[in-house]
């Protein structure tokens, strides 16, 4: 039986921020009323009672709190990379340095280091531990994961398709039960020999598993080549059976593998006898150490070390590198250093060492810190850097004699950063800190030798004066809200006997972290343009808290992009547009980035062309060279170029059956050109132009310098290029990432000098890349502490496009200089062949067979086809004639200085993306002898874009989608807001962002419907905006809105709070939020209960190194959603020692007017002294209120009003509102109050309940309570006859976390989370024999997440389609319930009928085999229900894993089909049952 006081106690802390009900004020949401019948077995009068419930599970937002990290060579044999692992993502970066962005403090461009993102990939497990080892003969590096359940598994990185590969799988689990355990509470720790000779993993508290590695030594060894062959690196597995190797091993704590040994040795962490901190008078010193030798050949383990009477809190053990070698163990009040041959030596982290322990430490003068939650890595073999649970950074150097002993540690306080749980450090003197409670952050530190003092004085070093941080340049991300607090400090004491080093660090990058997602809210967008504010669907946006203390933050998150509108145009009949810019340089340019605004804006129609010019004001142009009598095809700037510097621009525009050439609005060429068949396409890269008529052909115009007119002149040519099979597109391509060469030997030279750039540098006085600017002010100062600015994120945003503006003829190229560009063609033919050809010459260097197939990686046919001729590409047409058709390619660069090329296709009704990247292979090479380009595409997922046409279109509505197929839907840009990529145009428009992070970014915009095109737009009204046609033909000028950050899953803003949120509401009458916050105060008095019975307040001693506890400071304040600041003069700090439970806006009526209600802020609280006096609480109850606002303070129109505030008999720990009445749960009983005349709270009804109720929501006169062990409660109050009753429970035990509804138009669900990372779905059905009469709810589906749920919310599906406005089916009639995580992540489940799961199931399970997996990971066995110990019941299952089954998406087109052939259905029914579902839930 469990403490329940002690529990009492924990369940404040641990779960103030849980969820209650979040969806009862919700604006313009459609809520069904849930008509329920007058019956004491609560028979559904309007619902069908859905004896089975079926859902759809999908992550729509991964996990972004940082657990595991290290550096390693995984992806390249010349470059480290970082591998950080999220909960059950993986990713890999690789460091970019010295990268031109712009920096906001100075306004100028600067040098910095960025992490770059290669990879990442979703597991169907969460990854416990990782370490890296390196397999003899190999060049790259492999990883070691370890999972729950005793698996383990080693990856590793396959160049060739730039996916990862298993290379061994180990499974232990049926060790987990022996000597009769029951659970499984074991953390799987892997460690790895220094020497890469094995590997070793905890299983159980007293047992490892032994993983030998293949060596030159071991049997069998390496072949001539240096490889293994065929034969695994890893060697067959043991187990070690601690209690035989040591009787008193009981607990294992860490192990580490220790250098400098001949044989691998394993040093254990253990504890002996169990103890805690209120036992340690009778028990203390309980761990242990033993250091065994692995003889794993002989599988021999004999003890060769070991030390008892270590401090009983010592938490992990850290092994030091040659040559001082040895162990650190870091206990919560001690560093403890421990070598086989030298004396221990070992200092006090504080005064609680006293009484605590009797190993003999050495006390620490002033210091009081506790290492317990801390993270080290050793920077040298000398100095390591130790991270504090607070953030702090303490740089400690191993003073040792010399005989490599260790005589003293020398502590200094180097700064104070994130809240870390892992830590690493990277070549070139970086420093990664990974986190969970705020953003990961790489430094950049600098060491510096100076004369230090005598070795008796050596000790801790306070720091003496506080400077401003050294990185005076350093970028921020607009969700960059940590600080890094750089301290210095003063050398007053005599001359050193050596010298030390000292540190600085300042920040190069950070990447955003939204975990742990605490509670949830939904708002409305105070920004959004009025045009979009009559929607049929209503617009939300999602407000995420998360972060403790200096790191709590508040994350506004949407999931669609929503422009900002400057004005419409009605200007219909409009089918394409263009914008171009004028001759010269205009002295009309953007002040911050140099570039000039566009000039004209071309309009085409089906008959005529329309010029505008773009100045202060768009005003048609009446006479011009300009051609307006026919269509336009095509429009833009073509550029000459000497010497990296601009000669002359003009304007090209491309009719059907004509070419003209413009300087500003004189005509100075017309060619035309009768081909016999109408121009339909064209494609511009200076100086070239390449047109394409009806008929296939292509012709290839160049512009040159004429030096008779002193001008530039087109000069046409038909190149040679085989006109069977037809060329159907094309499209011209600059590549600048040196990627697209043809020679085999350039490209490795390409290579190398990439890889040199990208390499490290080891110069120890290698000088900072910013310099400081001394003239900073004190705003200046906190920005670069805290990171609080609007505009931290145009670091990213302007690096992203400083190396593609060459790119693009619409950026200014007078003035960026211009890379050694090399020039391609990109060919599609009417066989679904893409070939790539050199310019000018158009030779053939790269084909592609069968592109519309869309394979996984594409490779190099060019070959195939050289001697083949033009036979097989006439068979091949026949044979894939049945394949999708390809309506548009597209070439361009992606990323910081357009370095990534990606290939962009509308197949069908699908965007296929692939990325190029190097891939030299001289088998293919010697074979046909043939010059092609040495690159291959790798096909990547976007997730999110879908451009399916529904069922429910109308004919008219195809017909138009299918005419606006001849337009060119992709649409290239470089500095739109800052960023740069392309935007997707149709019926569901969608932009792809990438920054210098190099993620693909997809964002779907369909708060507008149908976008039919879209271009680019400088002017001086709109500074980097965009244009674009609506399905209405209104021409909208827009902008992205400045304050969200796009570079992430979700377009985000976040904001700083600097303390640690716990709940927020949002009142939709006001339109404000309200926010219960905290901040840790030290406690230097505690609560006793004094003779009278009354509390009293008793002093702590001031004793030198006492580590005082913290106790929450509550506080509630207004938040305005206009500019996230608080509202001056609202906030209301509650009593010292009271915590806020609870928060609801609840209707209430008043006993004088039964018929109104009012809306109220109602507040639950607890106070928390202590297990020695009675815990109360209180109920407090706002309004918020509209005053006159103060001159000048326009937030200051809200006011709060206290309308109540008592103490109760006990604890508040859940509140709702119910048919006007409040619902309260107050120590083991619920309440129903009721307001009365006086404003006060009157008793009406009450039921006992189970142990600690935390969560309660309602649904008319119904509610739900949930219970910290008791699962959930469906309670009943009648107005009428004043009872509050319990209808129905579920009598399983479950620590619920969060619960919320699941409504299928008639049908309702109880949907709960719990400890073991689960979803458990409950229905109601009175007429089920299990359900004894309706007393108890029915379990019907369960589901394993991964992750901790402590949040859920409801939104209404959408109802209409964005682009016809027909109704959506079949889910109109659905809510889709989401939820986040303490991870990161969101998600959502959706409720199926059974005719779509039944078909998406038996996929699935052809998935679960037929598809590889990571890790080589079970999607079954991951997402099966757990339970920590053994059930009787059956899993239900029932809900689908849409993660799984939406990898069905990025298979070729015949791997759908024989997926789909396999369950007798087809790859279109499929697809739109994926369509039906992305459709319905793209809210927000």
């Amino acid at each position: 039986m469990r403490n329940i006081k002690h529990m009492s106690a924990k369940i404040i802390y641990a779960y103030h921020s849980k969820t209650s009900c979040t969806s009862a004020v919700n604006v313009k949401q459609l809520y069904y009323c849930y008509s329920i019948a007058d019956n004491l077995t609560l028979s559904f009068r309007c619902y069908h009672i859905n004896y089975n419930m079926y859902a759809w599970y999908r992550q729509l937002h991964p996990p972004t709190g940082i657990e595991n990290c290290l550096y390693c060579n995984f992806t390249s044999d010349t470059q480290k990379e970082l591998v950080v692992s999220a909960g059950s993502q993986l990713t890999v970066y690789r460091l970019r340095r010295d990268l031109e962005v712009t920096c906001h403090y100075i306004t100028a461009k600067v040098l910095k280091d960025k992490l770059e993102q290669v990879g990442s990939w979703q597991l169907y497990g969460n990854v416990c531990s990782m370490k890296v080892v390196r397999f003899v003969g190999a060049i790259k590096d492999s990883i070691v994961l370890s999972f729950k359940d005793a698996k383990l598994s080693i990856i590793e990185f396959d160049y060739s398709t730039r996916e990862i590969k298993t290379s061994s799988l180990h499974y232990f689990e049926d060790d987990l039960f022996k000597d009769g355990a029951t659970t499984k509470t074991t953390s799987p720790i892997v460690a790895t020999d220094p020497e890469n000779r094995c590997a070793c993993m905890l299983l159980t508290p007293s047992s490892v598993a032994i993983l030998p590695f293949r060596t030159r030594e071991s049997a069998g060894g390496i072949d001539n080549d240096g490889t293994f062959g065929n034969r695994s690196p890893v060697l067959a597995s043991y187990e070690i059976d601690l209690k035989e190797v040591d009787q008193s091993v009981q607990v294992v704590k860490d192990i580490q593998f220790l250098h400098g040994y001949y044989e691998p040795t394993l040093l254990i962490l253990y504890e002996s006898h169990r103890t805690w901190s209120g036992r340690i008078a009778l028990r203390q010193d309980t761990c242990h150490i033993i250091a065994i030798s692995l003889n794993v050949s002989e599988k021999l383990h004999p003890v060769i070390w070991s030390l008892g009477s270590l401090p009983f809190d010592c938490k992990y053990a850290l092994a030091v590198p040659k040559p001082i070698g040895g162990v650190l163990l870091f206990a919560s009040s001690s560093l403890i250093y421990l070598n086989q041959s030298v004396p221990p030596y070992a200092i006090s982290m504080n005064c609680h060492t006293k009484t605590s322990t009797s190993f003999p430490l050495k006390y620490q003068q002033g210091l009081a810190i506790t290492l317990d939650l801390s993270n080290a890595v050793f920077l040298s073999s000398e100095c390591l850097l130790m991270s504090l649970r607070n953030g702090d950074l303490y740089v400690v150097t191993l003073i040792a004699d010399s005989m490599r002993a260790v005589r003293n540690f020398r502590l200094e306080k180097a700064a104070s950063s994130v809240l870390t749980t892992c830590i690493t450090v990277l070549d070139g003197r970086f420093l990664f800190l990974g986190s969970r409670l705020g953003n990961s952050l790489l430094l950049k530190y600098t060491e510096t030798a100076r004369m230090e003092m005598a070795k008796e004085d050596v000790g801790l070093s306070e720091p003496a004066a506080k400077r401003k941080r050294l990185n005076t340049a350093a970028e921020w991300s607009a969700a960059d809200m940590d600080d890094l607090e750089v301290y210095g400090r003063d050398i007053n004491g005599p001359a050193s006997s050596g010298q030390l080093l000292s540190y600085t660090f300042e920040v190069s990058d950070s990447i955003t972290n939204i975990s742990p997602c605490g509670y949830s809210e939904l708002g409305e967008p105070a920004l959004l343009s009025e045009e979009f504010t009559n929607q049929r669907e209503a617009n939300l946006e999602l407000v995420v808290l998360s972060g403790k203390g200096k790191n709590g933050s508040l994350s506004v998150m949407q999931r669609t992009l929503k422009p900002q509108v400057v004005t419409t145009f009605q200007l219909p009949g409009c089918t394409d547009m263009w914008t171009v810019k004028g001759p010269h340089p205009s002295d009309e340019k953007d002040s911050e980035k140099g570039a000039e605004y566009h000039g004209f804006l071309i309009l085409t129609r089906e008959d005529s062309t329309l010029i505008l010019e773009t100045a202060k004001e768009i005003m048609e142009v009446e006479e011009s060279g300009f051609c307006t009598s026919q269509t336009t095809v095509h429009c833009g700037n073509i550029c000459l170029y000497e010497k990296n510097k601009l000669l002359c621009r003009y304007i090209v525009q491309v009719c059907v059956n004509g070419v003209w050439l413009m300087e500003g609005l004189k005509q100075i060429q017309h060619i035309p050109l009768e081909l016999g068949s109408p121009i339909i396409k064209c494609s511009i890269c200076d100086p070239y132009a390449m047109l394409l008529t009806g008929d296939g052909q292509v012709v290839l115009l160049t512009l040159k310098w004429d030096e008779d007119t002193d001008a530039g002149r087109l000069y046409c040519s038909n190149p040679s290029v085989q006109q069977n099979p037809q060329v159907d597109c094309l499209y011209l391509y600059r590549d600048v990432s040196g990627m697209f060469v043809t020679d085999a030997d350039c490209g490795s030279v390409q290579a190398k000098k990439s890889t040199q750039v990208a390499a490290p540098k080891t110069d120890k006085n290698e000088p900072p890349t910013s310099t400081k600017d001394s003239s900073m002010t004190v705003d200046e100062e906190d920005e670069l502490l805290y990171g609080m600015t609007g505009t931290s994120m145009e670091s990213d945003r302007h690096s992203s496009t400083a190396g593609e503006a060459e790119d693009d003829p619409n950026t200014d190229d007078s003035e960026a200089p211009r890379k050694d560009a090399t020039f391609w063609a990109i060919f599609l033919r009417s066989n679904r062949n893409v070939e790539i050809y050199s310019m000018p010459g158009l030779s053939l260097v790269y084909a592609i067979k069968s592109f519309s197939l869309g394979h996984r990686l594409l490779v190099d046919s060019s070959a195939t086809l050289a001697y083949s001729g033009g036979e097989s590409d006439k068979q091949s047409d026949g044979r894939y004639g049945n394949s999708p058709p390809v309506w548009e390619v597209m070439m361009t660069g992606m990323g910081y200085g357009a370095s990534r090329p990606h290939l962009l296709a509308r197949v069908g009704e699908e965007l296929l993306v692939y990325e190029a990247f190097p891939y030299y292979s001289a088998l293919e090479r010697s074979r046909y002898k043939r010059t092609s380009l040495q690159i291959r595409f790798r096909k990547v997922d976007h997730g999110k874009l879908m451009l399916r046409i529904p069922k429910t279109y109308s004919e008219q509505d195809e017909k138009t989608t299918r005419r606006e197929d001849g337009v060119s839907r992709l649409r290239a840009f470089t500095d739109i807001g800052g960023y740069a990529g392309v935007f997707v145009c149709g019926p569901y428009p969608h932009w792809l962002f990438m920054t210098l992070r190099g993620a693909l970014r997809c964002h779907p915009m369909t708060v507008d419907g149908r976008v039919t095109c879209f271009v680019p737009f400088h002017n001086v009204n709109c500074p980097r905006g965009f244009l674009y046609f609506n399905g209405q033909g209104e021409l909208r000028i827009c902008f992205l809105p400045s304050h969200l950050q796009y570079d992430c899953d979700w377009p985000l803003r976040k904001i700083p709070l600097r303390s640690t949120p716990h709940f927020v509401k949002y009142c939709v009458e006001h339109k404000i939020y309200a926010l219960i916050s905290s901040v840790e105060q030290k406690c230097k008095e505690i609560p006793v209960m004094g003779q009278d019975g009354e509390k009293e307040l008793e002093e702590l001693e001031d004793v030198d190194g006492f580590v005082y506890p913290t106790v929450d400071q509550f506080r509630l304040e207004l938040l305005s959603p206009v500019d996230w600041q608080f509202v001056p003069n609202t906030r209301f700090e509650f009593e010292q020692y009271e915590h806020v439970t609870c928060m609801c806006i609840a209707p209430l009526g008043n006993l004088a007017f039964q018929t109104t209600q009012r809306k109220y802020l109602v507040i639950g609280t607890a106070n928390v002294f202590g297990e020695e006096m009675p815990s109360r609480g209180r109920i407090l109850i706002f309004e918020i209120i509209e005053v006159v606002p103060e001159p000048g303070q326009p937030l200051t129109k809200n006011k709060l009003k206290k309308i109540y505030a008592e103490e109760q008999k006990g604890p508040v720990t859940a509140l709702c509102g119910v048919e006007g009445n409040l619902l309260a749960a107050i120590g083991q009983k619920m309440f129903v109050w009721r307001l009365d005349d006086n404003n006060s709270l009157r008793g009406v009804a009450f039921v006992d309940t189970q142990i600690y109720t935390h969560l309660a929501f309602n649904f008319k006169e119904f509610a739900i309570i949930a219970d910290i062990q008791k699962s959930i409660t469906l309670l009943r109050y009648k107005d009428i006859y004043k009872t509050l009753s319990v209808v129905s429970r579920d009598v399983r035990p479950l620590e619920v976390y969060t619960a919320q509804l699941m409504v299928d138009g008639a049908s309702l669900g109880f949907l709960a989370s719990d400890r073991e990372k689960n979803l458990i779905l409950f229905v109601y059905n009175s007429s089920a024999i299990e359900s004894h009469g309706g007393t108890r709810l029915l379990r019907r589906a369960d589901f394993h997440v991964g992750a901790h749920i402590n949040s859920m919310w409801r939104v209404c599906t959408v109802s209409t389609d964005s682009a016809s406005g027909s109704v959506m089916e079949p889910y109109g009639r659905c809510q889709v319930t989401m939820f986040a995580t303490l991870d990161g992540a969101i998600g959502e489940v959706l409720p199926l009928s059974e005719k779509v799961y039944r078909r998406l199931l038996m996929l699935q399970n052809s998935l679960t085999a037929g598809v590889p997996h990571v890790a080589g990971l079970n999607p079954k066995a991951f997402r099966t229900v757990r339970h920590e110990r053994a059930s009787l019941q059956n899993p239900s299952r029932n809900v689908l894993d849409g993660d799984l089954l939406w990898r069905f998406m990025s298979l070729s087109f015949h791997e759908r089909q024989e997926f789909a052939r396999k369950i007798g259905t087809t790859s279109d029914q499929i697809l739109n049952d994926f369509m039906d579902i992305q459709r319905a839930t793209c809210v927000m």
